[in-house]
């Protein structure tokens, strides 16, 4: 089996900004609901959850480790603590994360500290999920994505 974890640091990060952008902004809601005058609560607190609502759904998709037992992919989602699981025979793209919405500048900068262009991989699936695997938050990439290749080379020749 093979496994790609979340560094614990960006645990630990998520853990802050989930509690500061999510738990904070219901907090705020539920105090301007119990303290304001409801003309003015009513808002504060409908942009308050709007705003927490956006960041879980952002966060939804970020994976706390994926691994690679066999013939099947399991991820275990960060915020919702799902575990997903997929079949490597339903794998149909394996795509190179981008960062087209960062200047030269910026991409320049992370690649510096990343040490690579490589930012890591999206794998697609044939129902449409995605799983991301992100070079700079994750630990094991590189040899998931060899037993990965052994995998589908493997599959391919059993014609699974």
């Amino acid at each position: 089996m093979h496994t790609v974890r979340l560094r614990p640091a960006f645990v630990v990060l998520a853990v802050a900004f989930v509690t500061l952008f999510v738990v904070a902004p219901v907090a705020v809601a539920v105090l301007a609901l119990a303290l304001a005058p409801f003309e003015v609560a009513a808002w504060v607190a409908v942009a308050a959850v709007a705003f927490a609502g956006l960041l879980v759904y952002a966060m939804s998709s970020s994976n706390q480790w994926v691994e690679l037992d066999g013939g099947v992919i399991r991820a275990k989602r960060l915020v919702t603590r799902r575990v997903l699981t997929r079949h490597v025979r339903d794998l149909v793209a394996i795509e190179a994360l981008h960062s087209d919405l960062m200047g030269s500048l910026e991409n320049l900068a992370l690649d510096g500290l990343l040490k690579t262009s490589n930012r890591g991989y999206e794998l697609r699936f044939r129902d449409g999920t995605k799983v991301g695997l992100v070079r700079g938050d994750m630990a094991g990439l590189d040899e998931f994505l060899v037993a990965l290749a052994d995998e589908l080379r493997t599959n391919r020749e059993v014609g699974g």
